[in-house]
């Protein structure tokens, strides 16, 4: 007789435009960007497949200068078949700079809650006549089940004029949600991001600015690495790649968008599938909107460094 099931799946969101999410892979990156950012991010993936992952994000930071940091708050939906994922986070980061540049460690403390629509289900043996929902099935829920836990995240972040880096952590205390109505449980995988970025002056008009992201949960590992170009300070356009061998090749990203004024940015991504699963579905779409204040929050103005001006 089983007395646990564990849920095997798509364990965290996918985005193709992971350098506009930078705080949501890393709360150490709060208020690199000296003003208040708002982001919103909406991904329909594999479209017109039943059941096909949707996610939306929406993610905040800003510096905090009295207290020489900075902090954020996030808070994200997943779809994905009978399974919804809801994940909230806070966070800060302390903020310290040198010759070399910024330096940030934060903290996030957030949830994740989980739940299992049995009622979407169907088994074999169940009956399912006049409105009826029976799976006769000792696991299955006929309603939904809900399971929530703590998480923990925590992460480092460098910065100067041109590159960026970080290096973040989530659920390293391996945290397991329990469900309730069935007994079942879904263990979190621990998860490391690394991120880098570096922006190349082509010209007055052109800047190219390479990025890449390596994902693991120490047990699997998959990269995303997009090339964006910035024409003119207010067109942007690029392209990536999701994968690093044919055992992981997923995705080619197609990027466009438009700086709209000093404040709005906004940004779309189309993936054209690699893998086998390409013949099924007609692509993913990703739309970001993101709103940057663009004004000197919560502190004494300081003296500005040469190479950059913003702690």
């Amino acid at each position: 007789m089983f007395t646990s099931l564990v849920a095997l799946g798509q364990e965290s969101s996918q985005y193709s435009i992971f350098m506009g999410q930078k705080y949501a892979l890393n709360p150490a990156y709060a208020g690199m960007e000296s003003s208040l950012s708002i982001t919103g991010i909406y991904r329909a993936q594999w479209q017109e497949l039943a059941g096909s992952p949707t996610s939306r994000m929406i993610h905040a930071n800003m510096p905090l200068y009295y207290v020489k940091g900075a902090g954020g708050i996030k808070l994200e939906q997943e779809s994905f078949g009978v399974e919804k994922t809801i994940r909230g986070l806070i966070s800060y980061n302390y903020v310290f700079e040198n010759n070399l540049g910024l330096f940030s460690a934060g903290l996030g403390l957030g949830f994740v809650q989980k739940s299992f629509d049995g009622s979407l289900l169907r088994t074999p043996s169940g009956k399912y006549e006049g409105g009826i929902i029976f799976h006769q099935d000792n696991i299955l829920p006929e309603t939904q089940a809900n399971g929530l836990v703590p998480q923990v995240s925590a992460g480092i972040y460098f910065a100067q004029e041109r590159l960026e880096a970080g290096l973040s952590v989530e659920n390293f205390h391996n945290p397991t949600i329990h469900f309730n109505r069935i007994t079942a449980e879904y263990k979190l995988r621990p998860r490391v991001n690394f991120y880098a970025e570096y922006k190349f002056d082509l010209n007055e008009s052109l800047v190219i600015t390479p990025s890449l992201l390596i994902k693991s949960d120490l047990v699997l590992t998959q990269t995303d690495l997009t090339g964006l170009a910035t024409i003119n300070q207010n067109v942007l356009a690029g392209i990536g790649l999701r994968g690093y061998s044919s055992n992981t090749l997923d995705a080619i990203s197609v990027l466009g968008g438009l700086q709209v004024n000093p404040n709005l940015r906004v940004l779309y991504a189309f993936d054209f599938t690699l893998s086998s699963i390409k013949t099924v579905h007609q692509g993913t779409h990703e739309l970001m909107l993101n709103y940057n204040l663009n004004k000197k929050i919560g502190g004494v103005e300081r003296e500005p460094i040469i190479f950059n001006p913003r702690y």
